[in-house]
């Protein structure tokens, strides 16, 4: 079964996330495409040119070209933010978006779920082979430079400074240099602002040995972050989304035994 996985970017959080999903599904037998909107002329053409079974878009805005198709599923990262006429604009298609998807929704965190009920929670997780403690000398305050941290430059700083460590600011950092990243940190700071889903970084500072991490309820919540990360497994992610993709064409599938998520 071929699905297709419109998305805005393939980089960042979102980016990360679709690819360890890829890996997964197509560990079940899935054929899975990836297809960036920042990298193709028409994403709706590019979409339906692949002639897949299942459209999985990522974000309302590249849900909005499938929103009526039958083999259509999207998943929402976090809220769209309300900072502005824009986003408060995207906001409300979002919302309408949502509740038009109904069950054929997933979200990545508790916030998203009490806004849309219908919706399946599928909480992301991390790949404690790619994230890992290297045992390497920690020596920096690590920050990522986001539009949506609470936290800003300045108070970064000040922190730094009570903290007497150096600074180590990261933007648009490869993947597969995150983990070697993470493992120079003594702390790592991460306020997400209220819109966010599920803030993955957490997760990953976590695997990857940082003895200090800290943050803010907003996301998954910080101390819901350190209670259960390690429960999260892609595996698991993508059982949850087998067995609802089941529920769309189950005469696809080579087995007869219907998926089990747990």
């Amino acid at each position: 079964m071929k699905i297709a996985i419109p998305l805005i970017t393939i980089k960042g959080g979102v980016g990360r996330v679709v690819t360890n999903q890829k890996r997964e599904l197509e560990k079940l037998g899935y054929k899975v495409y990836i297809i960036p909107r920042d990298k193709v002329e028409n994403l709706k053409e590019s979409v339906e040119r692949l002639g897949a079974d299942i459209i999985f878009s990522q974000d309302w805005s590249c849900a909005l070209k499938s929103i009526f198709k039958n083999n259509h599923y999207v998943c929402f990262h976090g809220h769209n933010p309300k900072e502005s006429l824009k986003g408060t604009i995207g906001y409300y298609i979002q919302s309408i978006i949502g509740k038009l998807k109904g069950r054929k929704l997933f979200v990545v965190g508790d916030t998203l779920k009490k806004r849309f009920p219908k919706s399946t929670v599928i909480y992301n997780a991390v790949d404690t082979k790619e994230f890992y403690d290297m045992k390497k000398e920690r020596k920096y305050l690590g920050w990522i430079k986001r539009d949506y941290e609470e936290i800003d430059f300045e108070e970064i700083v000040d922190l730094c400074n009570k903290e007497d460590l150096k600074l180590s600011v990261v933007k648009d950092v490869p993947p597969e240099k995150m983990n070697e990243w993470y493992n120079s940190l003594k702390v790592f700071v991460s306020k997400p602002k209220a819109f966010a889903g599920f803030n993955l970084c957490w997760l990953e500072a976590l695997a990857a040995g940082v003895p200090d991490v800290r943050g803010n309820g907003n996301g998954i919540g910080i101390t819901n972050a350190h209670n259960i990360w390690k429960t999260l497994t892609w595996e698991k992610n993508a059982k949850i989304l087998d067995k609802e993709f089941y529920k769309l064409l189950p005469y696809e599938r080579l087995k007869g035994e219907e998926p089990n998520a747990n």
